[in-house]
């Protein structure tokens, strides 16, 4: 004898599993006409800053072209040399730290009191600590070819770029979506080059003289460029570090 199949009722179709055949697609419950209106609230923001500072783009690109050209000659050495192993150009030409140079003095100073402002601006104390930069080098990208991959500044809290050489056919920074969350759960965008609350990333168009600051935590990339255009740049990171003449600060 055989049972009779249960009927379904409405309230237990609600949701369809996963498991149902291939055809059977879920369906949207009625929509409420019903609306509500949203007050949004834009929180834990994540700020670019843009600064504009052409006259020392003719300076510091005087100062960087020997330091340029001493890499590039040591690159090529090394692929000509037999016993070394190198083949091909680096995707950058990386300089040493150039605080030891007196040409980018005032761009050293200039980027440790602008970064410790941003830092104060964003609410943090700063009681008993003082700015100390960790690196600050120029690049320049080959004609072979130059990127960077996507990366942070670990141990680092202000990062930035000052741009010595580039126009619209160069690359050019790209930054990204530094919440790890919403990367685990992220959706396509409709549109990905317009810029919304669900973009991923955002990429901005310089020229010489551009300044952009930003807080360390926030992963950057270059696209890959390739040609004669030159595209050059300084690369600076800073730290807050605790001041050695303050250690007995105690706060109330």
């Amino acid at each position: 004898m055989s049972k009779k199949k249960k009927k379904q009722t409405d309230s237990e179709n609600l949701f369809i599993s996963t498991q149902t055949e291939a055809n059977q697609q879920p369906q949207m419950l009625n929509i409420s006409n019903d609306k509500l209106e949203f007050k949004v609230e834009d929180q834990f923001k994540c700020p670019i800053y843009i600064g504009y500072k052409p006259e020392w783009v003719e300076p510091l690109n005087k100062a960087s072209d020997p330091i340029i050209e001493k890499l590039r000659k040591a690159w090529k050495k090394k692929i000509k040399d037999p016993n070394d192993s190198t083949e091909n150009m680096p995707n950058s030409l990386h300089s040493e730290l150039l605080w030891q140079y007196p040409e980018f003095k005032e761009i050293t100073n200039l980027i440790l009191q602008q970064s410790w402002n941003i830092l104060s601006m964003q609410g943090y104390d700063l009681r008993g600590k003082i700015p100390m930069l960790t690196e600050l080098w120029v690049q320049e990208f080959p004609e072979e070819g130059g990127f960077h991959d996507i990366h942070e500044h670990g141990n680092n809290h202000i990062s930035g770029f000052y741009f010595l050489k580039c126009n619209k056919k160069t690359s050019h920074p790209v930054f990204w979506d530094p919440r790890p969350g919403k990367k685990m759960t992220d959706l396509m965008m409709k549109d990905r080059w317009k810029i919304n609350y669900g973009s991923q990333q955002i990429h901005y168009k310089v020229k010489p003289g551009h300044f952009i600051f930003f807080n360390s935590y926030m992963p950057h990339s270059y696209l890959h460029h390739k040609g004669k255009e030159k595209f050059r740049f300084i690369h600076f990171n800073l730290q807050a570090v605790i001041d050695p003449n303050k250690t007995n600060l105690t706060t109330k």
